[in-house]
């Protein structure tokens, strides 16, 4: 199984060797997606994890029980082409490039196979084109 998580955290828990654990300790696989930290050490990151959905259970509970703040990602984004003005604000937030421009039309697309639904793309676009489905 695959699932995305959001995993937040503070300056107590930020040294914690997060994908190191889950690797060695629930034969996971773990792929950071996106991760932001800030001066005081708190900070959140975008994990995508591969394993046995009991291994995956289990390596999600231990970092919940560790102080990690854990969710998961279950959503995904939608764009209204009606809407959008290809302005590319998007284009430009996206970590995974999963927004791009169109070759020979320049119109903004979205490929949702690679999107890990971040939000970084929603709030950059000014003309409200695209939104998260739950």
């Amino acid at each position: 199984m695959e699932a995305k998580y959001r995993i937040d955290f503070d300056e107590g828990n930020v040294l914690e060797s997060v994908t190191y654990t889950l690797v060695s300790e629930y034969d996971l696989k773990p792929n950071v997606l996106r991760a932001d930290i800030a001066g005081d050490g708190s900070g959140f990151m975008l994990l995508s994890v591969k394993g046995d959905c009991d291994d995956v259970i289990l390596g999600m509970n231990y970092l919940r029980e560790i102080g990690f703040k854990v969710k998961e990602l279950t959503g995904h984004i939608s764009h209204d082409y009606e809407r959008c003005w290809s302005c590319g604000a998007c284009v430009s937030v996206c970590p995974t490039k999963s927004i791009f421009h169109e070759k020979g039309t320049m119109l903004v697309k979205l490929n949702t196979n690679t999107c890990i639904a971040c939000g970084s793309c929603i709030n950059a676009c000014s003309v409200k084109a695209i939104q998260l489905e739950l």
